[in-house]
This record gives structure tokens, sequence and C-alpha cells, in this order.
């Protein structure tokens, strides 16, 4: 069951949605929004009200990508950081835009365009709110949803999609409460993971 978006929350999500409509986006910042509110409680010095507009609208930029480029645009595949990068900059433009239509404070904005204009390709948080929306991001591909759509579309075999993500956890993540959140994820996985005779992980989303 996905996450529920708070009342305060639903008309951006509302805003949101026509620029979600790829790459599983609603699902995912579906997820990512309860993973952020899952940190901010571990993290109450943090701004939830900056990380959880920023986490709602992090993807709305990949609605400036051609549909069939999207696979050469994120994932261990990626052959094309340009696009990437046009993801933030377009979801920073398209993020002041839903933000200003709604009313927010200005300084509300600008923290949220900060964090969505650089999401994936800056090397480093540059704060702590910036640091939660990036894990809250990230935390995405441990989760059940997540894992089993990721694997589905990179061609991994489940055994080989959990030793992937455990192979970058410490890069991906950067505070301890999100690692130990994705450990958490990858131990209950390995425990669910059905079994062929022989023991060996079944293809992530077989039966698909």
């Amino acid at each position: 069951m996905l996450p529920e978006i708070d009342d305060r929350h639903q008309e951006l999500f509302r805003r949101a949605l026509p620029f979600l409509r790829t790459r599983h986006n609603a699902v995912h910042t579906r997820v990512a929004y309860g993973e952020a509110r899952w940190l901010l409680r571990r993290h109450p010095d943090a701004d939830e009200s900056v990380v959880l507009p920023a986490i709602l609208l992090h993807d709305v930029g990949w609605s400036a990508v051609a549909e069939g480029e999207l696979s050469t645009a994120f994932g261990p595949h990626m052959t094309n950081q340009a696009l990437q990068r046009l993801h933030e900059t377009e979801g920073a433009r398209i993020a002041a835009g839903i933000l200003a239509e709604l009313g927010f404070a200005q300084p509300i904005v600008d923290a949220v365009v900060a964090i969505v204009d650089g999401h994936d390709t800056r090397t480093g948080a540059r704060s702590l709110d910036d640091a939660l929306v990036r894990d809250a991001d990230r935390l995405w591909r441990y989760t059940p949803a997540g894992s089993r759509i990721d694997a589905q579309r990179f061609g991994f075999e489940a055994d080989q999609h959990l030793a992937w993500l455990e192979r970058n956890l410490d890069a991906w993540l950067s505070t301890p409460a999100a690692r130990q959140r994705a450990r958490d994820y990858l131990d209950e996985a390995r425990r669910s993971a059905p079994q062929r005779p022989g023991g060996t992980a079944q293809r992530a989303g077989s039966g698909r």
C-alpha cells in the first residue's frame, strides 16, 4: 500500500501529477514522500516545510525528457548524463512555477528549487534538508515497490539486484538513519525472496 499524501500537500501533489506520468514517477514520488516523513521524524532539526514540497516536486522535470530516451538517462546503464541534468533544471523551473502559483513564501520556493536543481548530479548534500530529500529519493530503490519496479526495468535477477543495492548503499545514502533503513529493507527482501529448486532466487518480477 502506498503512503498517503498529507492533507497539507494534496494540492501540491495534484499540481505535480501531470508531470509525473513517466518512469513510474507518481508511485516513486509517493513512496519517497513516505520515506521523507520517516526521516523527518528522526531529524527534528530539519525543515519539513522545505523537505516535503521538495520530495513531491523533485522529479517533475523528467516530463521534459522524451519517452524513448528515458532509459539512457538513469539507472545502472545510464549513458546520457546531459538528460539526467536536464530533468533537474527543468524540474527546478517547473517546481518554481507550481510553488509560486500556490502562494508559497519565496524563501521556501528558493530552498526547494535549490534542492531540486542538482538532487541527482550534485556531489554531496548542501544541507540537512538537501540530504533528507536525496536520501528519501534513493531509499525508493530499497522499498518493496521500488525494488520490484527497478529490478524489472533494469533486467536484474533478484539476487543480482539486491547485491547491486547493497554494494552502492554507503555511496548513495548520506544519513545513518537512511543507511539503516536501507539495510532493514534488504534484510526483509532476502527473507521473503522466493527460491527456485536448488536455492537460486527467482528472477525479479517473474510472472509479470
